[in-house]
C-alpha cells in the first residue's frame, strides 16, 4: 500500500491507493524515462478547427504496445470529449502514432488527457505506462482566457536526464497566477517514482503566484515521474477558480 498526499496548504488530505498488479504495466520503477506524447493533432489550443476533422492524433516519443487498451480519457471540467462512442483508436505502422475517431460539432471547446492517474492504458513495448498528458482545442474563436491555464516550464524540465540527486525542491511555473491555498501533486505509478515524501513542508507557491514549489528527496540514477493537478485532483486553480491544464512530468536524476 502507498500513500499520498493531496490537499490544501491549510490542511492536509490523505489518499490511499492500494495499487494493484495491472496486466501489461511495468510494476517496478522504469531504467529509462516513461514513453511521452511529443505531437498531437489538433495541436494544444487550437482554435477555429474545422468541425469536419474525423480523427485526432497523438505521437509518441518511441514505439508503444498497439495491442494494449488505449488511454484516451475524458477531461470533464475542461470541455467535451470528442470521441466516437463505440470507436476504435487506430496505430500507424511504427507504432508511434495513435489516432482516434471523432464527431466534433461547431463553436465546442474538445478536451483529450493520455493517461490519468487512474487510468495508464497507454504503455510502451516494456510495459511502462506512458507520461500524462492532456490539451484543448476549440472548433471556434478564442482568447487564451477561455483555455485552462497551463504550465510553461518546469524545473528540472521535462525529460530531463541527468538531474543532480541532491536537489531539495522542484517547481513548476504557469502562464498565469494561480489562486493560493489547494495544491495537487500526483504520483504517475508504472512511469516513475514519486519525487515527494511524507513528513515535507506543503507545496509552496511564488509571490507571484506564478511557480508552485515541492519538496523532494531524490536518489541517484532514478526515473521520477508525476502529474500537477490531474482529472481527479485538480487542486491548482487560477484566480476565476478554474482548474489548471494537467502537467505530466518526468526527469531522471544522474549517477
Amino acid at each position: 500500500m502507498k500513500v499520498q498526499y493531496i490537499g490544501s496548504s491549510m490542511l492536509w488530505v490523505l489518499a490511499v491507493c492500494v495499487l494493484v498488479a495491472v496486466p501489461g504495466l511495468a510494476q517496478e520503477p522504469p531504467a529509462e524515462l516513461p514513453p511521452r506524447v511529443v505531437a498531437c493533432n489538433p495541436e494544444p489550443f487550437a482554435t477555429n478547427v474545422d468541425p469536419g476533422l474525423q480523427q485526432i492524433s497523438i505521437s509518441f516519443d518511441h514505439p508503444m504496445d498497439t495491442q494494449s487498451k488505449s488511454g484516451f480519457a475524458s477531461l470533464r471540467w475542461a470541455g467535451v470529449f470528442p470521441g466516437v462512442r463505440g470507436a476504435e483508436p487506430a496505430w500507424d505502422e511504427a507504432g508511434t502514432t495513435c489516432t482516434l475517431p471523432v464527431q466534433l460539432e461547431p463553436d465546442v471547446t474538445y478536451a483529450v488527457v493520455v493517461n490519468s492517474s487512474k487510468q495508464r492504458s497507454f504503455t510502451d513495448e516494456d510495459g511502462v505506462a506512458a507520461l500524462g498528458f492532456a490539451w484543448v482545442f476549440a472548433t471556434g474563436e478564442r482568447t487564451a482566457e477561455d483555455f485552462p491555464a497551463y504550465a510553461v516550464s518546469a524545473d528540472p524540465p521535462l525529460g530531463a536526464s541527468d538531474v543532480e540527486a541532491g536537489q531539495r525542491e522542484i517547481n513548476v511555473t504557469f502562464n498565469r497566477p494561480v489562486a493560493p491555498g489547494d495544491f495537487s501533486w500526483v504520483r504517475m505509478s508504472g512511469s516513475g517514482l514519486y519525487p515527494g515524501f511524507r513528513g515535507g513542508p506543503p507545496p509552496s507557491l511564488s509571490e507571484d503566484r506564478l511557480t508552485a514549489t515541492l519538496a523532494v528527496r531524490l536518489s541517484p540514477a532514478t526515473v521520477y515521474a508525476l502529474s500537477v493537478n490531474d482529472v481527479f485532483y485538480f487542486g491548482y486553480k487560477d484566480t476565476k477558480g478554474r482548474p489548471v491544464l494537467p502537467f505530466g512530468w518526468c526527469f531522471k536524476t544522474a549517477e
